[in-house]
């Protein structure tokens, strides 16, 4: 009797742990003011540069956001910090956005219509994209733009650096400017060499 009576209290014990977990934040990558009134964007059948899937590193591949530890070489995943979408589909949407601001017009979209309509296609392999809590967050990325034929127009590498604070709110705006800042870059370089269709 005495041993059923142990087991009943350990079973309580762990069903009511099992009610206190702590709940699951989730971030957006995409962290853009809406516009105060709905409007229809000036240029937008001119689509200059088509963004491809981009190519994430394994370890990216999952909801938990992702920290660096001080040793550099471990890698930590948060349970209760995590992204609202997957990686691989909101980052070439939030580039795109980026791009155009940039160059002040609709000029790049995430590919997912005919790939004949973009005049360029740009593909993005990213090498890392992570933080260290007051540190730093990375991302490093090789991006190449070509013609819808297949021709390499440009290939480069961009490593880029953002100083982070001691949470994951940190974290997240610093790869939200990180994302902004490879959005410009790819824009300067499109408004000096790309020809508007």
């Amino acid at each position: 009797m005495k041993k059923r009576f142990y087991i009943m209290a350990a079973l309580a014990l762990l069903t009511g742990a099992c009610g206190f977990s702590k709940p699951s934040t989730f971030y957006v990558l995409d962290a853009n003011d809406l516009p105060e009134q709905s409007i229809t964007l000036t240029d937008a059948d001119k689509m200059l540069i088509g963004i491809e899937p981009v190519f994430l590193p394994t370890y990216l591949d999952k909801p938990q956001i992702i920290i660096r530890q001080p040793d550099s070489v471990t890698l930590t995943a948060s349970e209760f910090n995590r992204w609202a979408e997957h990686l691989s589909d909101v980052f070439p949407r939030v580039l795109a956005d980026a791009v155009s601001k940039n160059m002040g017009y609709p000029a790049a979209k995430q590919i997912n219509l005919n790939r004949d309509l973009f005049p360029y296609r740009l593909y993005v392999e990213v090498l890392r994209f992570d933080a260290a809590f007051e540190k730093e967050a990375v991302l490093d990325t090789w991006w190449t733009i070509m013609t819808n034929s297949g021709s390499v127009i440009y290939r480069t590498r961009s490593v880029l650096i953002e100083p982070t604070g001691d949470n994951y709110d940190s974290v997240v705006q610093s790869e939200q400017k990180l994302l902004r800042k490879l959005g410009q870059i790819i824009a300067d370089y499109a408004k000096k060499n790309l020809v508007k269709g």
